[in-house]
């Protein structure tokens, strides 16, 4: 009982090593990322234990906060894991929340977090401030000084480029570069530099009237050129440096010599065996940019092996033409953004055209969400048979009814958006989203090579038995259904909305809001509804009055909800959306609230959603105050990650102080599901959180402390009996949840050696505060787990690095002993890793390994240790061609039994850059 108890606990709540047994008993590895830094890529892992082969992995992320997860492919590594990496522009304060979700090949999932909806509860890292690594030239009262030692005391000021454009092309003479400070009153516009490739001509420009200008009399040499504007305010304080670039061509030159390319090749081949299954794949990439005089190109690609019709695309190809600095066009897998409640970031196969003018944005996306999936390659993917459906007909006899199954309709989505902008201070936009699966790209008829099971409930005189259809056929009376098919029916959906957004105070203040509506179809199959249909869909009566009924006598017994006449014809619709009775609202509003309160039946439209938002952004506070609410009803395919039915209300603030080095953030967080009168057992959670980040400057320590707490209540206040009065269960809950973490970074030099060392104490401890009224025998299934984690990461004066991370997690399980009595049960897992490089031949070697050791301490037959083992290296062979080799090794050990090999892995890349 102890070990199923601990199984569930532990696969629902992933902490630090994040050991996780899945529903199928397979076990998988994850160690959630620390140390990570504002705008750094992050990689996110997964080990696999399972037999299954596994198709694809998608991982899904979102700064913490956001509504939308944005979606990339994972890529499978030797060694049975699985990838993904977080883009570096994705990477933000305060937090990264993020979902896997790897697809086997016999249709399943594995989700993590392995909980039934994992973007409700998604596993989530803390990003720290970012790091101020790097070392460049600031002024300072006219002379060059190191900037690392004022980074830290920069202030932003809203300089605005006019010219030439970041990224232009320019006639060599004639050349004007000029900003406007108009909205920078902090600015000292009589101390400054301006450095033009580096060269200081600052007693060539001028300031009038808010608008600096440097005119060059000299003709510019053909090629990139770069501009440094350096300020300060009135008080002296150093602004951000403005910075930006343009090209300069002449005209007259041939195209040919114009032409400006880069770009990349890979090829990859990789075997791997998991548990004497092997899986072989071979993956080849690319990406080619060129450019001319008023259009840049980029081509990319990605071709796998295990690319296959059964399944949605693991292929993508994406070609990008940027036309001057206003017109974007893409083709391909394009992943546009136009609205988090519509579209963000969501795959679309097709195009996308994006128009950015000064006053005017616009988007507009055609494709497809899903491609079109004829049928499964197995027993049973094409064809089952309905054994309750079986006809008999007077001529033919027995006719034996089939459905089709194992396919995914083509969805098909038009999207768009316009945005205005006036005075840099008044934004607002609409937009809309239409969706809708095809029904008719779905062959009635597969091959007729496909299998399915008969079994004894057909024919009773036979053992189960496997016929393809083409048999089946020929020996009995076959029917397919035309439509309503098992695995699922075609759907539509349509989403609109509108945002606006208010600066005042020079943008330091911002005013957000939105709010959207959406309709779904989850059954298009019959098309839409006549108005005959509507008129007898509540009663028998055809008399055009939907819901009027009549007694014997042909006296009205019930009043009418409408008239025929004075509703929408759907068929004058049918073109925008199919109204039927499969709507989803029926009505947008709810009519018996609507009679109570026409507020709060408004307010509360099912399938609506809406924001308020104020954002303030000053020199040491940063403020956020939203409301928001997603009704239960709110869908858009385009976004089918968003959680609704929630009602929220946020309140961040983040006070920098000791110039910019010490930073504390303050939250409270309330959400709720109370959006519908029939909500059972609404659930409230309240969360408080103090975060506090020391970073005194470089080569000191910095420290990280993290408060937080949860409090989670529902509206029950009674147990639940019997009709005799005995206790059958309680399900009130009143919890809370205290969470604290320590992180401590340490920069070390030994002379010969130069380190980091980064130590975490994690705690989580629940409590329950109904503890005096529950009853004795009450589980409280809640997890107390207490982590630490060290890491040492070290660089050598010879080519040597090497990063050391050990860890140790106390899990405290309650479970029920034999006398049904509670009890809590302590599980320790403790895991370690070693990974290092070293380069030979000036860097053109760079040989890599590591190792890892993972164990739960027992010496009983539940014990278990993981010891992995990994090896590579790569090489320059000639300028820009690389190869790398890497392989690796798993071994596990359960209980008395011996280490037994349980997966290895191969991988050969071979790279070109040009």
């Amino acid at each position: 009982m102890r070990n199923h108890i601990w199984i569930v606990v532990l696969s629902s709540f992933l902490v630090a090593t994040g050991i996780v047994h899945t529903r199928s008993n397979d076990l998988y590895y994850h160690s959630i990322p620390t140390n990570v830094a504002s705008g750094e890529a992050v990689l996110i892992s997964q080990f696999l234990f399972t037999q299954d082969p596994i198709l694809h992995g998608t991982l899904f992320f979102r700064v913490k906060g956001e509504l939308s997860f944005q979606e990339i492919p994972m890529e499978f590594e030797m060694g049975s894991s699985w990838f993904g990496e977080i883009p570096a522009n994705r990477v933000m304060e305060p937090a990264i929340e993020y979902v896997t979700i790897l697809t086997k090949m016999d249709g399943g999932r594995i989700a993590m977090p392995l909980v039934d909806d994992p973007f409700a509860t998604p596993m989530e890292f803390r990003v720290d401030p970012k790091r101020n690594t790097k070392e460049s030239d600031h002024l300072n009262n006219g002379q060059m000084i190191d900037k690392g030692s004022l980074s830290s005391n920069y202030v932003d000021a809203d300089i605005l480029i006019l010219s030439p454009e970041d990224g232009s092309l320019n006639r060599p003479d004639g050349i004007v570069i000029a900003a406007s400070l108009f909205n920078a009153s902090l600015v000292d516009q009589t101390q400054y530099q301006v450095l033009v490739d580096g060269n200081d001509l600052t007693n060539l420009s001028i300031i009038i009237g808010d608008v600096f200008t440097l005119v060059l009399n000299e003709e510019m040499d053909v090629g990139l050129h770069s501009v440094k504007l350096l300020f300060k305010t009135k008080s002296g304080v150093e602004v951000t440096p403005v910075e930006w670039a343009f090209n300069v061509n002449n005209p007259m030159e041939n195209i040919a010599e114009s032409f400006q390319y880069n770009g990349s090749v890979f090829a990859k081949t990789s075997s791997n065996s998991i548990s004497g299954i092997s899986i072989d794949e071979d993956e080849y990439s690319g990406k080619f940019d060129g450019e001319l005089s008023w259009v840049k190109a980029r081509y990319t690609f990605r071709n796998s092996s295990r690319e296959t019709e059964f399944t949605q695309p693991l292929n993508r190809s994406t070609l990008t033409l940027q036309i001057t600095d206003y017109l974007k066009l893409e083709y391909g897998d394009v992943y546009p953004s136009i609205s988090p409640f519509i579209l963000d970031g969501k795959r679309v196969t097709g195009q996308h055209y994006h128009l950015a003018m000064p006053l005017v944005d616009v988007h507009w996306i055609m494709g497809e969400l899903n491609r079109a999936v004829q049928f499964q390659d197995k027993v049973d993917g094409a064809y089952v048979l309905l054994p309750n459906d079986t006809k008999t007909d007077s001529i033919l006899g027995k006719i034996y009814t089939l459905s089709r199954i194992g396919y995914t309709f083509p969805q098909e989505i038009v999207a768009g958006r316009i945005e205005i902008s006036l005075f840099n201070k008044y934004s607002g936009g609409i937009h809309l989203l239409k969706a809708k699966d095809d029904k008719y790209k779905i062959d009635r008829y597969a091959l007729e090579t496909s299998m399915f099971t008969v079994d004894t409930s057909v024919f009773h005189d036979s053992v189960s038995s496997v016929f393809s259809y083409g048999q089946f056929d020929s020996l009995y009376n076959v029917d397919v259904l035309s439509k309503n098919w098992e695995n699922g029916n075609p759907k539509e959906n349509i989403a609109l909305g509108f945002d606006f957004e208010s600066a005042l105070d020079n943008r330091k203040l911002l005013f957000q809001l939105g709010w959207n509506f959406s309709m779904t179809n989850n059954n298009i199959w019959d098309g839409f509804m006549s108005l005959a249909a509507m008129d007898t869909v509540l009663d028998d009566s055809s008399d055009g009055f939907i819901g009027q009924s009549y007694d014997t006598l042909g006296n009205i017994v019930n009043e009418a909800l409408a008239d025929t006449a004075d509703i929408l014809n759907p068929e004058a619709y049918k073109d925008i959306f199919t109204i039927n009775t499969f709507m989803t609202p029926l009505l947008p509003i709810d009519p018996i609230v609507f009679e109570e309160n026409k507020f709060k039946a408004i307010l509360n439209m099912p399938s609506s959603a809406f924001y308020f938002r104020l954002k303030g952004s000053y020199s040491f506070n940063n403020l956020l105050m939203e409301y928001r609410q997603i009704g239960p009803e709110y869908e858009s395919f385009g976004n089918p990650y968003l959680t609704n039915n929630i009602r929220e209300f946020v309140f961040n603030d983040r006070l920098s102080a000791l110039g910019r080095r010490l930073m504390i953030a303050f939250g409270y967080k309330y959400r709720d599901n109370n959006l519908s009168e029939t909500v059972i057992d609404p659930m409230a959670t309240k969360t408080l959180s103090f975060i506090t980040t020391l970073v005194p400057g470089p080569g000191a320590p910095s420290l990280i402390f993290n408060f937080q707490t949860i409090g989670r209540s529902n509206d029950v206040d009674t147990l639940q009996v019997d009709s005799t009065g005995s206790f059958i269960t309680d399900n009130r809950e009143n919890s809370k949840a205290l969470n604290t973490m320590i992180s401590v970074n340490i920069p070390g030099n030994f002379g010969f050696v130069t380190t980091t060392t980064s130590i975490s104490v994690n705690s989580i401890n629940y409590t329950d505060n109904l503890v005096a009224e529950r009853n004795p025998d009450y589980l409280f299934q809640k997890t107390n787990t207490q982590s630490i984690s060290i890491t040492l990461s070290s660089r050598f004066q010879f080519p040597l690095r090497t990063s050391l991370a050990i860890n140790t997690t106390e899990l405290n399980i309650p479970f029920k002993n034999e006398n049904n009595v509670s009890s809590m049960d302590m599980n320790r897992w403790s895991s370690a890793s070693l990974t290092a490089q070293y380069s030979l031949f000036e860097t053109k070697l760079r040989i890599k390994g590591g190792m890892n050791f993972m164990t739960n301490g027992e010496k009983d037959d539940s014990s278990i240790s993981l010891f992995g083992v990994k090896i590579g290296g790569d090489v320059d062979i000639i300028n820009n061609l690389s190869v790398s080799i890497n392989g690796s090794l798993r071994m596990n050990k359960t209980g008395s039994q011996s280490m037994s090999l349980s997966n290895s892995g191969f991988q050969a890349t071979l790279g070109y850059k040009f």
